[in-house]
């Protein structure tokens, strides 16, 4: 495995799902404030179809000081099995995380649906994702047709100008 310490592994201590090697070079990090009504509804971080499935873990370290719990703005991580929503018949499961200066969160973007909670004061944190390395797989499945058109074409006319090129060389 590429990251061992991050493979998950059976009671038995079997490895059971190897943990994709992180790319160094690929690591996003942005500064996030929530002004006084902000906040972000349920989602994960590592949609399939979009760039952001390179994602593997998310952080977040928050820069709030003095919060205090009228402040509110908490971090709500679900675990109803759900994605984007509450599956239908399910109870709501979840844990609520305080934003409180210095609290680091980590979590595999792809499992933990999350959201922020109406801020009743403002909010701030360093949040990034720990990115895994771009396949070719992942080229195919991000391109749309269009650009899978291009492609082909542009690889056409090349070979076009290197059959006349060749063909005025000899």
């Amino acid at each position: 495995s590429a990251n061992p310490v991050l493979d998950e592994k059976s009671a038995s201590g079997e490895l059971t799902k190897a943990a994709a090697a992180l790319d160094s070079n690929l690591s996003e990090l942005l500064y996030a404030f929530y002004p006084q009504g902000g906040f972000y509804r349920r989602h994960r971080d590592a949609i399939p179809g979009s760039a952001s499935v390179l994602r593997c873990y998310s952080l977040l370290l928050y820069l709030n000081e003095n919060w205090k719990e009228e402040d509110a703005g908490q971090l709500r991580m679900h675990f109803d099995g759900g994605g984007d929503f509450c599956p239908d018949g399910e109870d709501p499961n979840y844990i609520d995380v305080e934003p409180r200066g210095g609290t680091l969160v980590l979590f595999k973007s792809d499992q933990i649906p999350h959201e922020v909670l109406d801020t009743a004061s403002e909010r701030s944190a360093v949040v990034g994702w720990y990115n895994r390395a771009v396949t070719a797989a992942d080229i195919g499945d991000l391109a749309s047709e269009e650009d899978k058109m291009r492609a082909v074409m542009l690889l056409a006319a090349a070979g076009l100008v290197t059959v006349g090129v060749v063909s005025l060389l000899t």
